[in-house]
């Protein structure tokens, strides 16, 4: 792409920083006096890709708008899928994007404004639409609140997205100085409040240390290391803004009145889960048999963050959360993660569920659009239930939001046995915090966002089950340098020719040739003695022949 382009991802001017031994996730949002400016960020593979010129080498930027960058490498601010430790960074060199460790030493290039879920790490996964029997299926009774998981009940859900993880520090950071920028909130008190409102959003660090976004009467900022932790501190209202905020950034339609906080859910943007659709979406698709958790009928207690897990994070100052997404299956090492625990490595289980969700079980509480109602499911109605239109009084005279999924101060009941809070029909009112109820600390209540299922954006998307037709992905990096990744899925159990050729159509490498079976397959293709260029990769499987373009650098 020409350098001039740029100008339709993001602004124009940008800063460069050079760094040494810096973890680029740590930089932001932070004031920049000789601007004014305090919407910096790091920008995202695809927008820095914008950036590079493929005619260009030393630097493959054009000079015209970028006349100090040189040479080197420059962090993005994306980080790779299953291995959060690693970000993908650009050589202006050559143009190749790569990916490393994100305490390396290398530049960055900050950027304002265009921002969107790309940018702000936020993966949708589309949750496929269908029936279920609402409500506990093991006849647990929690005695502060008697039956309020009965009677089972036949729903229907439509389609829709939820977020892969819950909402970061990090996310919220950004909604808050993006609308603080806008008039749209004031601090009073080390509270968060909507400008002229006295609803509170969320707490500030100045509130109390167990909040993690500090204010300095100028600019929010990370006030400690919980940057990709979930957000908490954070109240109903301040959920249900940051779903209208990330709305307006991805082109969508508020779903929140903020005056009356009613939600319209003809609208095609973000908001809370409703509780049926969380609960659907917890159990994953396991519904013949009902499981009591997410993904059996025990406690896989490597697998999520619940009291006495036993990860590295369970020591120091509340909260005692850990970063989304954390329990993947794979074995995390303490010089990427600088936790608190002693631990020099730390071994997770995947606890992702049926549907490629994180966090279901544990870490924080999950805020859910729905008023919490003790007697609710006796009338539910079957169709896409949304609650009652009001929520059910609690001991201090008031109504409140339902919340689901356990945290990691009170995932288990009180008897401390696998049982209780973390059970995928487990339903909670948010008054219900802890033993200072109703003025308990909300360090462990935070929330992940929701929308209806649209195929206008189809933003950050997972597909929640397997592809139904022949795909051919993009392979990465791309541009790369010599080795390269390429993926492709088969519906069924197909006679395959994945073949590559230069730009004159003549073959160079032949990847696979015969019967293959179902599912993603991904293979790594070495380039060898091959020069520079343009190369084109071929899947021959099924009706429609698919192409990807790949860029060498060497």
């Amino acid at each position: 792409m020409a350098g001039a382009m740029h100008k339709l991802l993001f602004t124009a001017v940008m800063i460069i920083v050079f760094l040494q031994g810096v973890n680029a996730q740590k930089l932001l949002p932070f004031k920049l006096p000789d601007t004014g400016q305090t919407d910096w960020r790091v920008p995202n593979v695809k927008e820095i890709q914008s950036l590079n010129n493929v005619a260009l080498f030393k630097p493959s930027f054009e000079k015209t708008y970028f006349p100090d960058v040189l040479s080197g490498n420059f962090w993005t601010s994306t980080t790779l899928i299953q291995a959060t430790e690693k970000a993908w960074d650009i050589n202006i060199d050559y143009g190749i994007v790569s990916y490393n460790v994100k305490t390396l030493s290398e530049n960055v290039l900050l950027v304002r404004g265009g921002l969107d879920n790309s940018s702000l790490n936020i993966n949708e996964v589309h949750i496929p639409g269908g029936e279920y029997e609402m409500g506990d299926h093991f006849g647990f009774v929690d005695p502060h609140h008697p039956s309020d998981e009965l009677p089972v009940h036949l729903v229907s859900v439509d389609s829709f997205n939820l977020a892969k993880t819950e909402t970061t520090n990090q996310q919220y950071l950004a909604f808050l100085n993006a609308s603080l920028l806008s008039g749209l909130i004031q601090v009073n008190n080390n509270k968060v409040h909507l400008a002229g409102d006295t609803v509170t959003l969320c707490y500030t660090h100045e509130y109390a240390d167990y909040y993690s976004i500090g204010y300095d009467g100028t600019v929010f900022s990370m006030a400690d290391f919980r940057a990709n932790h979930p957000m908490v501190g954070v109240l109903w209202p301040g959920a249900a803004t940051f779903c209208n905020w990330l709305s307006g950034v991805n082109g969508l339609q508020e779903c929140y009145d903020l005056t009356t906080w009613d939600c319209d859910f003809t609208k095609n943007g973000y908001r809370l889960p409703t509780e049926a659709e969380w609960e659907y979406a917890g159990r994953g698709g396991h519904l013949d048999p009902y499981l009591k958790y997410e993904n059996g009928n025990e406690v896989i207690i490597s697998s999520a963050n619940l009291p006495n897990s036993g990860d590295p994070y369970e020591t120091g100052s509340y909260p005692l959360s850990t970063p989304v997404g954390f329990y993947d299956g794979t074995l995390k090492q303490k010089e990427n993660y600088n936790w608190p625990g002693s631990a020099s490595e730390y071994q997770t289980t995947d606890g992702a569920n049926g549907f490629g969700l994180y966090d279901m079980q544990g870490n924080v509480w999950e805020l859910i659009n729905d008023w919490y109602g003790q007697d609710y499911y006796s009338i539910s109605p079957y169709d896409n239930p949304k609650g009652p239109t009001t929520g059910f009084i609690m001991p201090d005279g008031k109504p409140y939001r339902g919340m689901r999924g356990g945290n990691w101060y009170n995932g288990y009941d009180t008897l401390g046995v696998n049982d209780g809070h973390s059970r995928v029909s487990n339903r909670n009112p948010s008054y219900y915090r802890g033993p200072q109820d109703p003025n308990h600390p909300w360090y462990h209540i935070g929330f992940r966002i929701a929308r209806k299922y649209s195929t206008i954006t189809g933003l950050n998307e997972t597909v929640s089950k397997p592809a139904e037709t022949f795909q051919l992905a993009q392979n990465y990096p791309n541009p790369f340098n010599r080795t390269t990744t390429i993926k492709y899925f088969l519906p069924s159990s197909s006679q395959v020719s994945l073949m590559v050729s230069n730009t004159l159509g003549r073959p160079v490498a032949i990847l696979a040739d015969g019967v293959e079976n179902e599912g993603w397959h991904t293979l790594s293709w070495d380039s060898g003695q091959l020069g520079s260029g343009v190369y084109f990769c071929q899947l021959l499987a099924g009706s429609h022949p698919q192409t990807i373009k790949m860029i060498l650098f060497k």
